[in-house]
């Protein structure tokens, strides 16, 4: 090597990995190894520093010098001639540091120094009675809404653009508190990574979209809380790092919500927080009908039930996600309301539902956009089957029309759902459970005339028999879905997992008596175990175990579901006359605990052979599978 040339050292080592003297192997990501983005952190670029030469001794020629002299002497000549006086004008201006040789370090610094004035915003004197989603400013540029492009930086954006992010977030909380120091460590690659991330999850939910070539800068400027809850979701692989995100965006939500804030950034957040909250469930924050209310008044008062139709072009933008947004809000609610059928519908079906969805399947302007009839011809499905069948009571003809009417209509909605040119399956997921609840509450109906219709009793085990039917094509399909994509589950499909798992341990359980129904020779506990072994299996280990104890939604769902086999595991009768979960029917009529094998229990040493054995039901009462909070309570992860 040259003696005038410096070695340099290792260029491609970014700092993180030179600091534990490890290789730095380069990702798919542009300026991001490996290593770092698995630890989701910011990949910091090691600036290699090139060693000085070792100097070495040169004789100089006389004649050479004497030339440099004389050309130096001419530049000292010409300096002189053009310098200012010292009373002129220009001496009194400070000098500002070349641009080429100015590090972006020192850019930024002589900004914080020096501030840009910034011109105040004219505010109207009079203040509109009701915000409207017309007066939301677009988010992108048209040009750059339909570049198909990813999410890329703004050129010439401040690389404090993250920090800043946080620090407007921070600045909501004034007066209540501080940001958890933790989040504000975030940088713009890590929300690079989480907002891809994201993208993939909003297939599962698609109610809330980002811009294809929406830029970076942009998406934290105009959208804070969706952008806040995006990151949120996303980082479902820390467990830690989700909790505290899920804890800090409430409290920004809280205080912008008691300040009057209403905007379709508020209302987007709160439907993808909600969409997956699942995952940070906390049984002693808000619950989620309360934070779904609350986003749906938003919704109302912004006008998002009454958008006017029009053409695709720029003024159009804000109102095709403010009808995404309002639909999203009717499939959550719809969720919530097949699942408890004691309370009302937060958010009923309408007509302005079937526009929205027709309009946006005809635009097409995401992929997920034809689905959205079909989701909610299914959600309008759920709802008619509930309206048909309120009464709990029902002569057996009538139950009988109405279950071919339901069950023909259904037929024709999954047929029309065949045609879509994408299969999705979290959509095939959410038509099976509507058929899961349709046979579910044909089969726990009371018919008047059981007895005087010689018809009757077949008919009724029928229905059970049908109902035990769509529960296997449900779990079969939902072992169809590829093992990573469970985490993008939303928590519509993941409450119809486990409202299917339940509805299958009751029939084993509490179903009634009726002749030819044998739990045993029907094989239910075999199918729950069956079931529940594959998708323990499939369903994804957790990668971080959190804080505070906090249980992970796949753990919970394994520790749950491993009672639930155990109670069924040794179920010799028929079904429960007690209503318990524990108690079987013996040959001899008579109510019997399932755990009368176990030795007898011995209290401060003395056999307890004389007192009858409790039923763990009794001991811990929200473990009853008959009730209708169970899968609220297994949501939770209070059971």
């Amino acid at each position: 090597m040259d003696a005038k040339e410096g070695r340099i050292g290792n260029a491609f080592a970014c700092e993180r990995c030179r600091k534990h003297k490890v290789r730095c192997v380069p990702s798919e990501t542009t300026g991001l190894c490996q290593r770092c983005q698995k630890a989701r952190v910011e990949c910091i670029e090691h600036v290699a520093r090139r060693r000085p030469a070792k100097p070495r001794t040169t004789v100089q020629n006389p004649s050479r010098v004497a030339e440099m002299e004389k050309k130096l002497d001419k530049l000292s000549a010409i300096v002189t001639a053009t310098s200012p006086a010292p009373n002129s004008a220009s001496a009194t201006q400070p000098s500002l540091p070349p641009v080429a040789t100015t590090l972006p370090t020192q850019i930024s610094e002589i900004g914080r120094r020096t501030p840009t004035p910034v011109a105040t915003p004219i505010v109207s004197a009079t203040t509109p009675s009701k915000p409207s989603i017309s007066s939301i400013p677009p988010v992108a540029p048209v040009s750059s809404l339909h570049s198909g492009g990813p999410v890329l930086p703004n050129h010439g954006s401040p690389p404090e653009s993250a920090s800043s992010f946080w620090e407007s977030l921070n600045e909501t909380l004034s007066g209540v508190g501080q940001m958890n120091s933790m989040i504000r460590t975030i940088g713009g690659a890590h929300m690079k990574m989480l907002i891809e991330s994201f993208r993939s999850m909003s297939d599962f939910f698609p109610f809330v979209t980002l811009p294809s070539g929406a830029f970076f800068q942009d998406l934290l400027q105009q959208r804070p809380i969706l952008m806040f809850a995006a990151f949120t979701v996303a980082s479902y692989d820390s467990a830690t790092l989700q909790l505290t995100l899920s804890r800090e965006f409430r409290n920004v939500v809280m205080v912008r919500t008691m300040k009057g804030d209403k905007s379709l950034d508020l209302v987007q957040g709160l439907l993808v927080f909600i969409a997956w909250h699942h995952h940070y469930m906390d049984s002693q924050a808000i619950s989620i009908r309360t934070l779904l209310q609350l986003c749906i008044g938003i919704a109302t008062d912004l006008g998002l039930d009454n958008l006017s139709s029009g053409s695709y072009s720029r003024d159009q933008s804000q109102h095709r996600e403010g009808k995404r947004a309002y639909l999203g809000c009717y499939y959550l609610s719809s969720a919530l309301g097949m699942l408890d059928t004691t309370k009302s519908r937060i958010l009923s079906y309408s007509s302005i539902l079937r526009t929205y969805a027709s309009e946006l399947a005809s635009g097409w302007e995401h992929k997920t956009d034809s689905i959205l009839p079909s989701l909610v011809e299914t959600c309008h499905y759920v709802e008619d089957v509930q309206e048909t069948f309120q009464n709990h009571s029902e002569p057996a003809l009538v139950v009988r029309s109405q279950v071919t009417r339901l069950s023909d209509k259904w037929e024709s909605m999954r047929a029309v759902s065949r045609q879509l040119p994408v299969d999705y399956k979290t959509l095939h997921w959410v038509q099976a459970a509507a058929k899961v609840h349709l046979y579910q509450i044909a089969a726990g109906l009371d018919i008047q005339d059981r007895d005087s219709t010689p018809s009757a009793p077949g008919f009724q085990l029928s229905l059970r028999i049908s109902s035990l039917r769509s529960i296997e094509q449900f779990l079969e399909t939902s072992l169809q879905l590829p093992a990573d994509h469970y985490e993008y589950l939303s928590i519509v499909d993941w409450l119809n997992l486990i409202a299917t798992l339940t509805i299958l341990g009751k029939l084993a359980l509490h179903a009634t008596p009726m002749p030819g129904w044998d739990t045993n020779e029907v094989q239910v506990p075999r199918m729950f175990e069956h079931f529940r072994e594959e998708l323990c299996a499939k369903i994804p280990q957790p990668r971080d175990n959190g804080q505070d104890n906090q249980e992970h939604v796949f753990e919970r769902f394994r520790r749950i579901t491993a009672i639930m086999k155990m109670s069924l595991k040794n179920v010799h009768g028929r079904g429960s006359p007690n209503g318990s979960s524990f108690e079987i029917t013996s040959s001899s009529r008579q109510a019997v605990s399932i755990l009368q094998e176990l030795p007898p229990l011995k209290l401060n040493g003395v056999v307890n052979g004389a007192e009858q054995l409790p039923t763990p039901w009794k001991v811990n009462p929200s473990f009853d599978m008959n009730g209708n909070d169970f899968p609220w309570r297994f949501l939770m992860g209070v059971l």
